[in-house]
């Protein structure tokens, strides 16, 4: 996926693409969003890595802001290191060129997040569905940070991979 509508190592905003859909377990989703970064080269990592590498490499500071802010507004999160987690989000399927985790939270929130690997590209999307009030209230808030926090783990896992290749 290269053109004008991702910026190499730098993650985009893009219109969530129709196999990324698919792949959600939510059927009628109240959001959703796409992040799509192009790694230039080939950079030989299957779904599950690149979703670690962008979770669960990122700084302690900021894995643990993470945490706390979901924790905060009530995910049920599973254990952090785990084979059937990344950072505490389960993980519900995956294949080799896609997984996606989803997670439960106690306002009535339930999210997933799919990513999908391709040889110099990555996709990440956000599927949230709304099932009390709360949900519907908060979520809109978290949006902007939720964005911001995309923005940057996409981009940083690139760099951070293209500088294991190099």
């Amino acid at each position: 996926m290269t053109g004008p509508e991702i910026a190499s190592g730098r993650a985009k905003a893009i219109a969530v693409p129709s196999d990324v859909r698919a792949r959600a377990s939510l059927p009628k989703p109240d959001y959703q969003d796409a992040f799509a970064v192009d790694t230039e080269e080939e950079v030989p990592r299957d779904a599950e890595r690149w979703i670690r590498e962008v979770f669960e490499s990122a700084p302690t500071p900021v894995r643990a802001f993470l945490r706390v802010g979901w924790s905060m507004f009530g995910a049920q999160l599973g254990p952090t290191k785990s084979p059937e987690h990344v950072l505490g989000w389960q993980i519900s399927e995956q294949h080799q060129d896609w997984i996606r985790l989803e997670v439960l939270w106690k306002i009535g929130l339930r999210a997933n997040l799919v990513l999908r690997a391709r040889s110099s590209s990555i996709v990440l999307a956000t599927f949230v569905e709304h099932r009390r009030r709360a949900a519907r209230i908060l979520w809109p808030a978290l949006i902007p940070v939720h964005h911001l926090a995309l923005r940057y783990l996409l981009s940083r896992a690139v760099t951070q991979a293209r500088s294991e290749i190099a």
